[in-house]
């Protein structure tokens, strides 16, 4: 049997073809779009054309007829036709992700993250708006993870003539993929409208054609939430923009900006030697000292490419499994992507596909506190995927999986997930633990998406009864661990859901006689449910439910839960949180008040650069047509929708830009944001000595006498 290509990447030909991108060039399939239906009937009610065929799929799914057509554009009528008359059907919009699900073939299979050719890109400009008089792009720095950089400037070249040459570089560069930091939201839109107004065409394309940026939105998966952003398109290749997928491999919270700076420092990976230059600085720097900014912008896309080894392997090499381009898999979320998994599996196997069942509310896990305040010798245990390990221990699967596709699946993975964390314990070289590392976590988090997937409204074999069910098990589950941690005189602080944080007994002294400890307690849990260590910290403030701060005992700080920590509290604000919580956590009360002092006193002093007091406001239509946004409105006029703005209070209670500081900061809002910050931690004081430690300061008046 002839092996299959390995495939970098797959894409529409012709209406009736995917043509597959392999190392050895390009390679045509014959592809037939399909939808699916209840009854044949349905597609002569809606007066479909181009139908080939209609397929009767065995089972006892709903949707169980599989209709086939001719080109995607008889598709695409025949899809708006059925919409049109309200006739119920199935259908992926993808014609990528239907002929992959059909075939069962996947892209990058067998291979290895830093196989695949990354360029990474980045612009600089004199301004942040393209369309502006005074726009124009000043440098383009290039690099790919095969040695290659590159700066374009324009201290010779002109723009359109910087374009040419960009060109020129990724059609010999031929990259699989185009990477950079918000790539979506300023690189490539910039770059597309500059190459309108110069006539320069982009053909970026593997088959010559140019790169296309979307003029709507698209959302992308972050947990719960779903940021909009512009979507770009390169025929053949993929784009991946390190500021999402910054956001999706954040699921704990860590960092407190998303910006390319800050997140190379909070993950260590900034080096010694990075030349800085501050956004409004860019064009002062260009004109005074050009080569700094040609450094600058070298940098960043050299920060690029260590942060894309990062953040970016997990998504690649779920794309392994899944039936999508690497590009749709690094934004979809884990119901889209288990969705596809059983649907494809139905239909390689041609079984009809049930309809999502309607919503329903359940229970969820047993969270609770048991008691706060500051706490030592700290330990959290976890119960390893609990859900999908009560779903395989109880065989729960959901009641329209008539065929058993979706536990041999969990099973499947899971045992794929544990091979790939012992051949990562075993590896030798650091090149081997970052493949199997980024192997582990991608089948990790899929192995966490089915639970979530019995409950996910739009997925077609939704359980919400068997979802009650685990959560039910995993409530007894935690509840039985807490009376074992009891029985064994440990202090409890919080349990929620799989973990349990809590202050070990006082016999135990060290890290193994601890995972001597949770290795006994697992030995008590159900059969197929096991605990492990994870995680040993000096201290925990403990305030509330999912609101507390660790420190581990090499002195890192973690701070959890949205009382404690928002990305809206100024830059000030939140260094004063975590130098207070170090103080706390060893009980230095005096030098807590003395920094809460200092800090009032260098507010008074207006000692604090406006940088660090502002906050960064995005503006939205929202922003001009909410009378409640009234005074951000007014600092964001002559801005666009779309832009990020730095905002201060002004004394009189207005709100300004950044670049229109005038040193008139209100100080008594400060001091109040000062003192409420501070009371983020009043449940671990009495009313008296917060008083004591953390008295609201009142600003002196500018023309008060003073004796001294």
């Amino acid at each position: 049997m002839t092996p299959r290509p390995k495939i970098l990447s797959a894409e529409l030909f012709g209406g009736h073809q995917i043509r597959l991108y392999t190392p050895n060039g390009p390679i045509c399939e014959d592809f037939s779009p399909w939808l699916l239906v209840e009854a044949p009937e349905d597609c002569n009610r809606a007066g479909l054309s181009g139908v080939t065929e209609i397929l009767c799929l065995k089972g006892g799914g709903e949707f169980r007829y599989r209709a086939h057509f001719r080109t995607w554009s008889n598709f695409l009528e025949a899809r708006g036709r059925l919409s049109e008359y309200g006739i119920s059907h199935f259908h992926f919009n993808n014609p990528v992700r239907q002929h992959l699900i059909l075939t069962g073939q996947t892209l990058f299979r067998d291979m290895r993250f830093d196989e695949v050719h990354r360029l990474q890109l980045d612009i600089e400009t004199l301004t942040l708006d393209p369309q502006s008089p005074d726009a124009r792009i000043i440098i383009i720095a290039l690099s790919d993870n095969r040695g290659y950089e590159k700066i374009l400037s324009a201290r010779k070249d002109s723009e359109a003539d910087l374009l040419r040459q960009l060109n020129r570089c990724l059609i010999e560069r031929d990259p699989d993929t185009i990477e950079g930091h918000n790539l979506f939201d300023f690189d490539l839109p910039y770059l597309h409208i500059r190459a309108e107004h110069l006539q320069v065409p982009l053909p970026w394309g593997r088959d010559g054609s140019p790169l296309r940026v979307g003029h709507g939105l698209r959302s992308y998966k972050v947990g719960a939430r779903n940021p909009n952003f512009r979507p770009a398109y390169i025929h053949g290749r993929h784009i991946i923009d390190t500021l999402q997928q910054l956001q999706r491999y954040d699921v704990a919270g860590r960092l407190e900006s998303y910006g390319l700076k800050n997140a190379m420092r909070t993950l260590g990976l900034e080096r010694e030697s990075r030349t800085f230059v501050e956004g409004p600085d860019i064009a002062k720097t260009w004109h005074q000292d050009p080569d700094r900014l040609i450094a600058y912008a070298l940098d960043d896309v050299r920060d690029v490419r260590s942060l894309s080894e990062l953040v970016v392997p997990t998504e690649f090499y779920q794309t392994q499994i899944l039936p999508y381009n690497f590009q749709d898999a690094a934004l979809s979320g884990p119901g889209e992507k288990i969705n596809a998994l059983m649907v494809g599996l139905y239909m390689r196997r041609s079984l009809a596909v049930p309809r999502p069942r309607p919503s329903k509310s359940f229970g969820g896990g047993y969270t609770e506190i048991f008691a706060s305040g500051v706490f030592n010798r700290v330990v959290k245990a976890d119960v390893e995927s609990l859900y999908p390990s009560i779903m395989l221990s109880h065989n729960i699967r959901p009641a329209t999986d008539t065929e058993n596709v979706f536990l041999p699946m969990l099973e499947h993975l899971t045992l794929r997930r544990l091979e790939s964390k012992s051949q990562f314990q075993d590896a030798k070289t650091d090149t081997n633990r970052a493949y199997w590392d980024g192997l582990q976590s991608s089948y990790k988090i899929l192995i966490n998406s089915f639970y979530g997937y019995l409950a996910y409204g739009r997925a077609n074999f939704n359980d919400y009864a068997a979802a009650e069910q685990v959560t039910t098990i995993g409530q007894d589950i935690a509840r039985g661990l807490v009376e074992s941690l009891r029985k064994q005189k440990a202090e409890l602080i919080e349990v929620d859901t799989d973990g349990v944080y809590f202050v070990v007994p006082s016999h135990i002294d060290s890290k193994c006689e601890e995972h001597r400890f949770i290795e006994s307690l697992s030995e008590t849990l159900p059969k197929g449910i096991h605990l492990s260590h994870d995680g040993r910290f000096r201290g925990m403030i403990s305030l509330k439910t999912k609101n507390y701060i660790l420190i581990d005992y090499e002195n890192t700080l973690t701070v959890k839960g949205s009382s404690l920590r928002s990305r809206r509290d100024e830059r000030i604000f939140r260094a004063f949180i975590v130098d207070l919580a170090y103080l706390l956590v060893d009980n230095k009360h005096t030098e807590a008040a003395s920094l809460y002092r200092d800090l009032a006193r260098r507010l008074e002093e207006t000692q604090i650069a406006p940088e660090d007091f502002c906050r960064w406001e995005s503006v939205t239509e929202k922003t001009f047509a909410n009378p409640s946004l009234r005074r951000l409105a007014a600092a964001a006029k002559g801005c666009k929708v779309g832009d990020k703005i730095a905002v201060y209070q002004k004394a009189d209670g207005s709100l300004a830009r950044i670049e229109h500081y005038a040193h008139d900061e209100d100080q008594a809002y400060l001091l109040r944001r000062l003192h409420n910050m501070a009371g983020r931690f009043k449940t671990l004081f009495n009313a008296h000595t917060f008083r004591r430690l953390f008295p609201l300061v009142q600003p002196q008046p500018k023309d008060q006498l003073t004796l001294f």
